[in-house]
């Protein structure tokens, strides 16, 4: 073997180590939420007094993943009717940059829905889009998410801002746990304050915390992630 081989040889190997590594590493970091790698299947459920969530999601590729989701909400109080919106949608990965200790990323997605509110019998078709900027590392972990739900007589802003920091820097095989705080503004005059705290391992993630905004107090939700 000549010299020139030697370090060839030597160079790919480091490189490939350095993709592996770094590919553990992001895997134990906080999860980029919309990134759904290719075959993979992610079920989600999202449960609080006046917000509830359920996806089915598939990654078709390594940027594209289609989903099924039913969202229901409360507008105006405790007593107001859920609101029943089914959707479809397409996400796209705009773009991901690895840098020296991170990973971020920007993500859109679109699609039809359909909502009626509880108590009508009217059903009205409509479109609802969003898009999502993330940055993690293995002990930091933020993310904006806009989304925009729109029918003929209904429309719902959602802006949420999130930050986490981690106790630890968890191994591939670990369950890594994160703490931190949720922002989120809705429609009108809602703005929303969640201390929360998040476990995950390769293929599951649990977030638990309590919600407060200027007419709600210990408002608890849960999220829960699997992929298959």
């Amino acid at each position: 073997m000549t010299l020139h081989t030697f370090v060839h040889r030597t160079r790919q190997s480091l490189l490939a180590l350095t993709g592996i590594l770094t590919a553990i590493a992001f895997t134990s970091s906080a999860h980029a939420g919309f990134f759904i790698p290719k075959n993979t299947t992610m079920a989600m459920v999202t449960l609080s007094p006046d917000e509830q969530n359920y996806e089915l999601a598939y990654g078709f590729d390594r940027r594209i993943s289609g989903s099924l989701g039913v969202t229901r909400v409360k507008e105006g109080g405790s007593d107001a009717a859920w609101r029943n919106v089914v959707m479809a949608q397409v996400a796209y990965l705009v773009k991901r940059q690895s840098m020296n200790d991170g990973i971020f990323n920007t993500y859109v997605w679109a699609g039809p829905m359909a909502e009626r509110l509880e108590g009508e019998g009217k059903t009205r078709a409509g479109l609802q889009t969003g898009v999502w900027v993330d940055f993690e590392t293995r002990w930091v972990y933020t993310r904006v998410k806009a989304h925009t739900f729109q029918s003929k007589d209904w429309r719902r802003n959602e802006v949420v801002a999130q930050a986490m920091l981690a106790p630890y820097a968890a191994d591939y095989e670990d369950i890594a746990s994160w703490g931190g705080l949720q922002v989120k503004r809705v429609s009108g005059e809602r703005t929303e304050l969640t201390p929360f705290v998040r476990f995950f391992q390769r293929d599951w993630w649990i977030d638990a915390g309590i919600s407060v905004d200027r007419t709600h107090r210990n408002n608890f939700f849960v999220n829960l992630i699997k992929t298959f």
